[in-house]
C-alpha cells in the first residue's frame, strides 16, 4: 500500500500582540511574550483506507467559529470533504471565546478575523506537500514528569519535580512517557507527531499554578534542531492559569517552564533518534461528534452562586444562567478524532473531563493506543486551594479540573468518554473481529423511516436515521431486504438480486448509505437470501418454461409431492400445469426454493454475495441458513405426536403437525455454508456472516460454527419462558456448547415474533434490555424495542404479510409497524397520507416516540443509550468472560470480567423486591428503576421489583 504524508506550518503572530488577544490585561506583570507567537501546524495523511488533515493550533480566546471557517477554507481550497479536516484548537473549539468566559476580556476582533486565513494556508500547504513516506514510532519514558494534578499544597515544587527528589504515591499522576511518530520522506526527517497526555502545571513556591506556552516552547526547541521539519504536538489536559489569582508567572515559573520544555524536547529528540519502522503502515481516520449530556443544571443553585459572588467564572456563570432562563440548550458536544497508522492509534477528545481515560482506553482497545485527552470546551482550570481536599466521589477536585458552571458531573461521564474513544477506534477498521461484542440493529427497512414520502420506509430514510443509530450506540445496522421484489414477504421474495426495489431506492442510494454509515462508524449488514427467489425472478420464469430449459434444475421439481408442510400453511409443493410437475416452496407459493445441489446455482448465488461485498457491505445475514439443502430422497416428515406447535413463533398450525427432520437442517447444508464463508473471507476488513437458523438443541446449534458461520443465531433464547432458573439453564447450556474461540450473537426480539414489550410487559422489558446488552455475546436489537414498542393490531385490509393470507396463516404485521419518531403526523415516519402508509402507526406514538423519550431521562430509549455507552466503555462487558453466580429464586446473576474490569449484573425477573446476598464492594453504574447514586458494600443488596442493576466491582471479599 501507499502511505503519503505532508506537513505545513504557519506562525500566527497577533497583529497587536498578546495583549489584544484578551490575555495581556490579565497577566498584568507580563503582557507581551508568554503566548506569542501562536502556532498552527498541519499534518496531512493519505492512504489506501482514508485521508485526513489535522491542524493543531494554540488559539487562546478564539471561538469555535474560527475552527468552522478554517475547515470551510481548507475544503474549498483542496477539494477534500469537511469531515476529512480536523482542527484541534487548544483552549477553545466549543462554546464562546474562552477568554471572555472567565472574565479576562474580549479577544481582539481584528486578530480573530485574520486567524483563519493563515491557519488554512498551513493545511493547504500540507496537502500540497503530500509525498510517499515512512512512519517510525518510539516511546520514551518520562520518569516522574508531573501531571498538572500535582499541586503545591501536596508538597510539589518546581525544584523538587525537576531534580527528581519528589515522588508521588499515585502512579496515575505521572505519565509513562511520550509517544513520538517520525515521518521520513526519502530517508530525511520531514516531520513528527509527539503525544503526551498532559502539559504540566508550573507549580511555584510563591505563586499559584501557572503554565506558559509549554507546547510552543518544546516544539521550538525540537524544530530548531531540525530545520525544515515540522512537528505537531498533541498535548492533553490544560494546566492553565488559576483564574483566582491576578498575577503573572514569577521568574521561577518561567525558568521552570523552560526546564520542563527542554526535558520534553530531549525526550522527543531521543524518540526521533531511536524510533523503529511501523510495519505495513496503513492509514485510517475517524472524526465524530457524539452527543454528550451533562447532569441537569440546578438553576436555583447557579443563581445562588451568582448572587454570592462566584469569582471563578463570573461571565460564564451569568451567561449560563441567562441561557437556562431563556430555555436555551447549554450542553456542549463531545468531539472525538482518531488516526491510525499501522498498529498505532491516536485518539483525541475535546471534552471537560480526562480522569482515567488513557488507562481505560488502553485496557479497552487491547492495543498500542496513543491517547490525547483534552479539557477544551468551556473551562477546565484548577480549583481554589481550599478545594484541593478530595470531596465526595466520583470526581475528587485534585484529580479532575472544575468546569465552570458544568456542575454537577453526571456519574457516568467517564464511561461516555471511554465509549466514544472505543467507537472512534472501531471506525478505523483495525479489528477484523469487530463484530465480537458489537451492537447490531435490525432496522426492518419498510418500517424504519420513509425518506421519499411514499409511505414506505427506504434507504434514504435509513440514511436520515443514521445519526440516531450512532447516538444509540449501534455498531452495525442490518438493513433487511431491499432487492427488486413484489414485496409479498417484506422483500424476502427476490425478483432481482443485483438491483434495488425502486420503492427502497437505487444502487446509488445504497452506495450513499454505505458511505454515510461508515463515516459514522456504523457497519452495514445486508440480507443474503439464498434459499428461494420470487416466482417473478427470471431464473424461475425460465425454469418453469419447460422441462428442457437450461434452468429447469435451478429449482426443485418433482412428479409427486411428499407430506412436507409450510410455515405459511398447506403443502410446500405447488403443481405447475404447464409442465406437469410440482415445485418446492418452503414459504409462500410465490417463493420457489432454489436447488443448491446444482453447481451453477451455487456459483450464481456466490456471485450475488460478491456483488454486495464489492459495493461495501460489511457482512451478510443469511436468511434461513439451515434450509439450503433438503433430504435428497425427499422422505416424508414423521408426524408429531401431540403436536409440535411453537408457542413463541407466528407459524401456521399446519406446520406443527409434523417433525421437520427432512425438509431442513440436512448435513449437506454445512458444505454450502462453508463456501459462503470462503467468499466472505476473501474480502478485507472483517466481513461477517450471521446465520438465521431455527431453535435447536445447543450441540446442533454449535455445529454451524464448524460450517464457518461467525454468528449463528441461538433462537432458543427467544423461545425460553421468562424465568431466572430457565434462562440460566439455557444460557449455561449455550456457553457450554460454544466451540473454543467462538462467540455468540443473541436477540430477544425479531421481525417474525411477538414484540418483547408485548411478551414481557414494560417493566420486565427494561430488565430484558439489561440482559441483552450485558451478556457475553453480540446483541441484536430489533428496531423500536429500544422504545418499548408493543404489537399494534393491523386490520386485515391493511395487512402486508401474505403469510396471513395463505391458508389462514398468522400475520406478523403487528410487530412490524412503523418506527415512531415524533408526535407529529404519522409519528414522523412519513409525510404520506396516513392511509398510504406501509402499515398503520403505533397507537402510543403521541407519548412514546423518539423525540419524547430523548427528553425523558427515565425513558426506555435513554436506558438503552446508557447501556450501550456502558458496554462500549467496559472491556468486561464488550468481550469479557461470563460466570453465573448463585442468587435467590427469581434473580439471574452473573459476572463479566476482563483484566481488572469486573461487572456484576443482577436481574430481578419478578414483580416483588428481593434481597441478594453480596460479597462485593462497588457502585451501581446503572439501574432500571433509579438513577440515584448507590454504593454497594458486602452484605445484602435490596433489588426493587422489576429491577436490574450493573455494578462496578471494586473489591470481591470472596477472593480473599
Amino acid at each position: 500500500m501507499t502511505l503519503r504524508i505532508g506537513f505545513g506550518r504557519t506562525d500566527l503572530t497577533p497583529p497587536l500582540g498578546v495583549e489584544l488577544a484578551g490575555f495581556g490585561p490579565f497577566l498584568r506583570r507580563r503582557a507581551t511574550t508568554v503566548h506569542a507567537p501562536l502556532y498552527a501546524r498541519a499534518l496531512a495523511v493519505a492512504g489506501d483506507s482514508g485521508r485526513w488533515v489535522l491542524v493543531s493550533c494554540d488559539l487562546l480566546g478564539v471561538s469555535a467559529a474560527v475552527v468552522d471557517e478554517v475547515v470551510a477554507r481548507v475544503a474549498d481550497a483542496t477539494g477534500w470533504r469537511p469531515d476529512e479536516i480536523v482542527v484541534h484548537a487548544t483552549h477553545n473549539h466549543s462554546g464562546p471565546a474562552t477568554v471572555e468566559n472567565v472574565g479576562w476580556g474580549a479577544p481582539d476582533e481584528l486578530y480573530v478575523a485574520r486567524l483563519p486565513e493563515p491557519i488554512a494556508a498551513a493545511c493547504v500547504d500540507a496537502v500540497r506537500a503530500l509525498a510517499p513516506a515512512t512512519v517510525r514510532h518510539a516511546v520514551v519514558p518520562l520518569d516522574g514528569f508531573a501531571h498538572n494534578r500535582m499541586l503545591p499544597r501536596r508538597g510539589l515544587t518546581n525544584a523538587r519535580a525537576l531534580d527528581g527528589s519528589w515522588t508521588e504515591p499515585d502512579p496515575s499522576l505521572v505519565d509513562a512517557g511520550v509517544d513520538v511518530l517520525r515521518v521520513d520522506h526519502d530517508g530525511v526527517l520531514a516531520g513528527f507527531v509527539a503525544s503526551y497526555s498532559c502539559h504540566p502545571v508550573i507549580c511555584c513556591e510563591s505563586t499559584a499554578a501557572v503554565h506558559g506556552d509549554f507546547p510552543g516552547e518544546a516544539l521550538r526547541l525540537v524544530e530548531a534542531a531540525h530545520p525544515g521539519a515540522t512537528g505537531v504536538f498533541l498535548q492533553g489536559a490544560l494546566g492553565d492559569l488559576d483564574p483566582l489569582y491576578a498575577h503573572g508567572p514569577a521568574d521561577e515559573s518561567m525558568v521552570a517552564l523552560e526546564l520542563f520544555a527542554r526535558r520534553f524536547a530531549d525526550a522527543v529528540e531521543a524518540g526521533l533518534a531511536g524510533s523503529t519502522p511501523v510495519e505495513g503502515a496503513a492509514v485510517a481516520v475517524a472524526k465524530q461528534e457524539i452527543p454528550y449530556d451533562l447532569a441537569p443544571y440546578d438553576l436555583d443553585e447557579l443563581r445562588k452562586r451568582r448572587d454570592e459572588g462566584d469569582d471563578v467564572a463570573f461571565v460564564s456563570l451569568r451567561r449560563t444562567i441567562a441561557a437556562l432562563e431563556a430555555g436555551e440548550d447549554v450542553r456542549r458536544p463531545l468531539w472525538v478524532h482518531a488516526l491510525r497508522l499501522g498498529p498505532l492509534t491516536l485518539l483525541g477528545y475535546n471534552v471537560e473531563v480526562f480522569h482515567g481515560i488513557k488507562r481505560r482506553l488502553v485496557d479497552a482497545l487491547g492495543e498500542r493506543c496513543l491517547v490525547l485527552s483534552t479539557t477544551n470546551g468551556w473551562l477546565g482550570y484548577a480549583p481554589t486551594h481550599d478545594a484541593y481536599e478530595p470531596p465526595a466521589d466520583p470526581y475528587p477536585a485534585y484529580e479532575v479540573p472544575i468546569i465552570a458552571c458544568h456542575l454537577p458531573f453526571r456519574a457516568d461521564i467517564e464511561d461516555d468518554l471511554v465509549a466514544a474513544g472505543v467507537r472512534a477506534a472501531g471506525r478505523l477498521a483495525a479489528d477484523p473481529e469487530w463484530w465480537r461484542g458489537a451492537v447490531v440493529y435490525e432496522c426492518h427497512l419498510p418500517s424504519f423511516r420513509d425518506g421519499s414520502g411514499d409511505g414506505i420506509g427506504d434507504l434514504d430514510g435509513l440514511i436520515e436515521g443514521l445519526d440516531y443509530l450512532r447516538d444509540l450506540g449501534v455498531d452495525a445496522v442490518w438493513t433487511g431486504p431491499f432487492y427488486r421484489s413484489p414485496l409479498l414477504d417484506q422483500g424476502f421474495d427476490v425478483s432481482d438480486y443485483f438491483d434495488v426495489e425502486p420503492v427502497f431506492g437505487t444502487l446509488e442510494t445504497f452506495d450513499r448509505l454505505v458511505r454515510a454509515a461508515h463515516e459514522r462508524g456504523i457497519r452495514v449488514i445486508v440480507d443474503y437470501i439464498p434459499n428461494h427467489t420470487s416466482d417473478q425472478h427470471p431464473w424461475f420464469v425460465a425454469s418453469r418454461a419447460s422441462r428442457d430449459d437450461p434452468k429447469r434444475d435451478w429449482y426443485v421439481w418433482r412428479d409427486q409431492p411428499n407430506n412436507w408442510t409450510s410455515e405459511a400453511g398447506g403443502s410446500v409443493w405447488e403443481y405447475d400445469e404447464a409442465t406437469g410437475q410440482y415445485y418446492l416452496h418452503s414459504h409462500l407459493v410465490e417463493q420457489p426454493d432454489l436447488n443448491w445441489r446444482n453447481p451453477e446455482v451455487r456459483e450464481a448465488l456466490l456471485d450475488v454475495l460478491r456483488f454486495w461485498l464489492d459495493r461495501g457491505a460489511d457482512g451478510v445475514r443469511i436468511d434461513v441458513a439451515h434450509m439450503l439443502l433438503k433430504d435428497p430422497e425427499f422422505r416424508d416428515n414423521p408426524p408429531a405426536p401431540g403436536g409440535n406447535h411453537n408457542e413463541f413463533d407466528l407459524q401456521h398450525p399446519d406446520f406443527g403437525t409434523q417433525l421437520h427432520v427432512y425438509d431442513r437442517r440436512h448435513p449437506d447444508t454445512f458444505a454450502a455454508l462453508s463456501e459462503i464463508r470462503a467468499v466472505v473471507d476473501a474480502y478485507p476488513g472483517g466481513r461477517v456472516t450471521i446465520a438465521e437458523i431455527e431453535a435447536m438443541p445447543w450441540p446442533d446449534w454449535a455445529e454451524y460454527y464448524g460450517a464457518g458461520m461467525h454468528l449463528p443465531f441461538p433462537f432458543r433464547l427467544l423461545e425460553t419462558h421468562w424465568r431466572a432458573d430457565l434462562l440460566r439453564a439455557e444460557l449455561s447450556a449455550l456457553y457450554a456448547a460454544l466451540p473454543e474461540g467462538a462467540w455468540p450473537i443473541v436477540a430477544l426480539g425479531n421481525h417474525d415474533r411477538v414484540r418483547l414489550a408485548t411478551r414481557l410487559g414494560g417493566a420486565q422489558a427494561r430488565v430484558a434490555a439489561v440482559l441483552l446488552l450485558t451478556l457475553a455475546a453480540t446483541p441484536c436489537l430489533l428496531y423500536a424495542d429500544e422504545l418499548g414498542m408493543t404489537d399494534q393490531p393491523v386490520p386485515v385490509e391493511r395487512q402486508r404479510d401474505y403469510f396471513a393470507r395463505a391458508h389462514g396463516g398468522v400475520s406478523r404485521d403487528p410487530s412490524r409497524t412503523p418506527m415512531p419518531w415524533t408526535d407529529g403526523v404519522n409519528g414522523g415516519f412519513s409525510s404520506a397520507a396516513p392511509d398510504h402508509l406501509w402499515l398503520p402507526v403505533w397507537s402510543a406514538v403521541a407519548s412514546s416516540n423518539v423525540e419524547a423519550q430523548l427528553a425523558d431521562p427515565a425513558s426506555m430509549l435513554r436506558l438503552y443509550r446508557a447501556l450501550t455507552r456502558l458496554r462500549h466503555a467496559s472491556p468486561a462487558l464488550r468481550r469479557g468472560s461470563i460466570a453465573f453466580a448463585d442468587a435467590p429464586a427469581g434473580v439471574l446473576a452473573y459476572t463479566r470480567a476482563a483484566a481488572t474490569d469486573r461487572k456484576l449484573v443482577l436481574l430481578n425477573l419478578t414483580d416483588r423486591p428481593i434481597g441478594v446476598p453480596m460479597s462485593v464492594d462497588g457502585r451501581v453504574l446503572l439501574s432500571t428503576v433509579s438513577d440515584a447514586p448507590r454504593r454497594v458494600v458486602a452484605g445484602e443488596l435490596g433489588l426493587a421489583a422489576d429491577e436490574a442493576v450493573v455494578i462496578d466491582v471494586e473489591r470481591d471479599h470472596a477472593d480473599h
